[in-house]
This record gives structure tokens, C-alpha cells and sequence, in this order.
């Protein structure tokens, strides 16, 4: 976080697991690095009085609670009791007047739910002032690709979240959809960067390659490693700002960044090829880049 502030950075996120259970070691980290935002995702089961007080007192944290829509859909994920404890939790932040958020999954199974107006105007009512939309990507050899949303959910969801945007008070981010907003993918380096638990330096937390390791290079060092170099010289991976993402919208870029920088996988199990994993999404991309080659022709159109 020191080498980061050297940089210009001042926006940390951590994820996990459940970052809460060091709770007592980011409190100090934010007191270290006062003039720090840092963003936690959790599942809030552990944000108790005590934290929120500590948290309040700090000033430069914000939880982003974890849900994957009303109640029996987040406990039918995270446990029976979850919904109720995360409830709990954004009352007592709210009560004590902190910045919090959601960070939400949108799945083939709870698109609908996540995208509802009742699901929205139930985070403004507990006080949520933003929410993180990410969408399921099918990292690894074993995963559900029939989870993933549909290409069509996913063109869905980019339009309701355009309009609660003009009509809500809470600003939603959509990870993927957004492409248009930041002019392509973020990961690599060009604004974000990921470090996963041993340290790998990865250029998003859902690319699982890497090329060097935190604890043997600085951070400057590593964001000019091999794979972040392939990364930012193929950045934006399409014109088309619909399709940002080098995994799920362009998956053959993928492919060629891993070949190019010998990165290595880190994966707990790196069992699938970067070829595997790009033909695993071939029609998904091809589905969605009809999709989107649509939509973006109709925004050229307008624009001019």
C-alpha cells in the first residue's frame, strides 16, 4: 500500500474469503494509510458494533456486503441465517452514518431477481449509497457453464441498470457492462491490478495467470512485468466496448497474452489450458459479440 500511494494509488479493495477475520489488522492499515479508501467485500457476518465504532473512527473504509438476492437466494449460497446477518449488519452501518454497498453475482438463476426494481429499492431502504453487479465467469475445468448468464440476461441487465442509474438514488457498477464507461477492460495494470493470497500478481482477480510475485518485486516492477506488458499493449482486447473483457468476450486474447509472457497458472488446481478455457466460452462470446455488435452500432448511430 506504501509502494501504491509512491504511485498515485489510493483506492485499495480486498477480497477474500472473508478479509473480516483480519478486521483488527486492516484497522490498523487504515490508520497507517489515513489518506487510503479501502473497500471490503464481505458476508458480513462479522460486523459487529465494536467494528462498525473502529470503523467509524478510522474513516476510510467501506464494506461492500456480499448478497446474491432476497433471502432464500443468498441463503441457498451462503447459509441459512447469512441474509438476515447481512440485514443486521447494513443497519448498524447505516445507523452509524458509514458509506457502505452490495456486491452482487449475477447468475442464469438470479438475474431477474438482482435486476429487479424491488431488489433495488430494498438496498436504498437499508441505506446502500452504490452496489458492485459482477457476472459469473466459469473460471476453472469444472465449473457450471449453464450458470452463467445469458447472453440476452446480460444485454438485459446492462438496460436496467442504465435506467436505475436516471431514476435511482445509488450508483450501480457493472464490472463487465461498463466497458463503454472506462473505454475497455480496466485489469492489467491500466487502472486495476489483483494480488491473490501467495502474493501472485495477477492482472485481474479473475485472470488466474501471473508473472511475477509481490513478495520478490516492487510494485512498479509488476505492473511492467511480461504479462502486464502483453495486457496494456493489447488494451482496448475490442473496439467495441460492449465486448471489454478478454476472458468471456474475447477469450482468443487470452490465449495469446499467456503464450507470449510464459505466465504461469494460480489456480489451486491448474488443470485447463488457456486453449481449454477459450473454447469453453467460444459460443458464449460469439453469442454475446452479435449482441453487442448491435447494440454498439445503434450507440455509433445515436452518438453522431
Amino acid at each position: 500500500m506504501t509502494e501504491g500511494e509512491e504511485l498515485g494509488i489510493y483506492f485499495t479493495l480486498m477480497s477474500g474469503g472473508e478479509p473480516t477475520v483480519r478486521k483488527k489488522d486492516i484497522i490498523k492499515l487504515a490508520e497507517k494509510h489515513s489518506s487510503q479508501v479501502i473497500l471490503l467485500f464481505t458476508n458480513g457476518t462479522l460486523v459487529d458494533d465494536d467494528f462498525v465504532a473502529e470503523m467509524k473512527r478510522v474513516g476510510n473504509i467501506t464494506l461492500a456486503f456480499s448478497i446474491e438476492g432476497f433471502e432464500e437466494t443468498t441463503d441457498s449460497r451462503r447459509g441459512k441465517g447469512v441474509f438476515k446477518k447481512v440485514m443486521d449488519a447494513m443497519d448498524r452501518m447505516h445507523k452509524a452514518g458509514l458509506i457502505f454497498g452490495a456486491s452482487v453475482t449475477y447468475t442464469r438463476k438470479n438475474t431477474e431477481e438482482l435486476a429487479s426494481e424491488e431488489f433495488v429499492d430494498m438496498l436504498i431502504d437499508k441505506g446502500a449509497a452504490y452496489a458492485w453487479y459482477f457476472t459469473y465467469i466459469p473460471v476453472g475445468k469444472d465449473v457450471d457453464l449453464e450458470l452463467m448468464a445469458t447472453p440476452e440476461q446480460r444485454a438485459y441487465m446492462y438496460e436496467k441498470i442504465l435506467e436505475y442509474r436516471r431514476t435511482k438514488p445509488i450508483f450501480i457498477m457493472d464490472f463487465w457492462n461498463d466497458g463503454e464507461v472506462s473505454q475497455g477492460c480496466i485489469a492489467g495494470g491500466k487502472r486495476y491490478l489483483h494480488i491473490n493470497a501467495r502474493g501472485d500478481v495477477e492482472p485481474c482477480a479473475f485472470v488466474h495467470y501471473a508473472t511475477c510475485n509481490i513478495k520478490d518485486v516492487s510494485l512498479k516492477e509488476a505492473l511492467s512485468s511480461p504479462l502486464m506488458l502483453a495486457y496494456q499493449k493489447r488494451q482496448p482486447f475490442n473496439m467495441n466496448h460492449h465486448r471489454p473483457c478478454p476472458l468471456i468476450d474475447n477469450p482468443e486474447m487470452m490465449v495469446e497474452m499467456v503464450r507470449e509472457s510464459g505466465a504461469y497458472p494460480t489456480q489451486l488446481n491448474p488443470d485447463e489450458t488457456p486453449e481449454e478455457f477459450a473454447e469453453k466460452l467460444k459460443d458464449y462470446s460469439d453469442r454475446w459479440g452479435q449482441i453487442a455488435d448491435a447494440k454498439w452500432s445503434k450507440s455509433c448511430a445515436a452518438a453522431k
